[in-house]
């Protein structure tokens, strides 16, 4: 009721005004306004909020902690108890841990800046395969502006894991024209780095833009050895 009312206040519709238009006595409007209390009906709130213009929206409720980008280090311990090979599994409970999708999503940004992360993507989607909602997984790393590091990954663990259905998860994420030029998929310090990036870039890094100093023999050597771990 305090927001209709800002609503109305904004609209410089006056009080009768309102109840005319939304065909409710006045009285009701007065006290629904003013006291900001109550239990009006939903036809009662449509009712004062068609004349301003206004409606509303079913939105899908974030996870807890979702408002804004998770903590770098707690989203290690997400991904070490959803399967990922990083420490701290046993930090926290499966009930504090969201949904895998969050988790996923939020990692893609953190495996852009450490190594460690990137490496230990492909065991942890591996793992989590049977367990993922693709459509959400892609919608939330869309959202954070990093769909094409996900099509990424989800085609490097299709490969190491001889997944089709990774691969085919993929493809909605691959962009319609391909890129002039490669992105740095690691921020790169030194010119050193940007030469052996041209050298060691796997071939799935390359068709999805990107460069990068970490061969394919790294990624592979992590997931032999989290397969027979677990």
């Amino acid at each position: 009721m305090r927001a209709l009312e800002a609503a109305r206040i904004s609209t410089g519709l006056s009080k009768a005004e309102l109840a005319r238009r939304s065909h409710l006595p006045a009285e009701t409007v007065r006290r629904l306004l003013t006291a900001g209390e109550g239990n009006p009906t939903l036809a009662t709130v449509l009712g004062m909020l068609r004349p301003m213009g206004l409606g509303l929206q079913l939105a899908k409720l974030p996870e807890a902690g979702e408002a804004a980008p998770a903590d770098p280090e707690l989203v290690r311990v997400w991904l070490a108890h959803c399967g990922a090979p990083l420490y701290g599994q046993s930090a926290v409970k499966s009930e504090e841990v969201p949904r895998l999708e969050y988790v996923f999503a939020e990692a893609l940004k953190l495996a852009r800046e450490d190594a460690s992360v990137a490496r230990a993507l492909p065991p942890a989607l591996w793992r989590a395969r049977g367990r993922l909602d693709m459509p959400e997984l892609r919608r939330l790393a869309d959202e954070r502006g990093h769909g094409r590091t996900l099509g990424f990954f989800l085609e490097l663990t299709a490969e190491l894991g001889g997944e089709p259905a990774l691969a085919r998860a993929a493809r909605p994420l691959r962009p319609l024209r391909a890129r002039k030029r490669a992105s740095q998929f690691f921020k790169v310090r030194s010119r050193l780095e940007r030469q052996l990036a041209e050298v060691k870039t796997p071939p799935i890094a390359r068709r999805w833009g990107f460069r990068m100093n970490m061969g394919q023999d790294s990624f592979e050597s992590m997931f032999r050895k989290a397969s027979r771990a677990g």
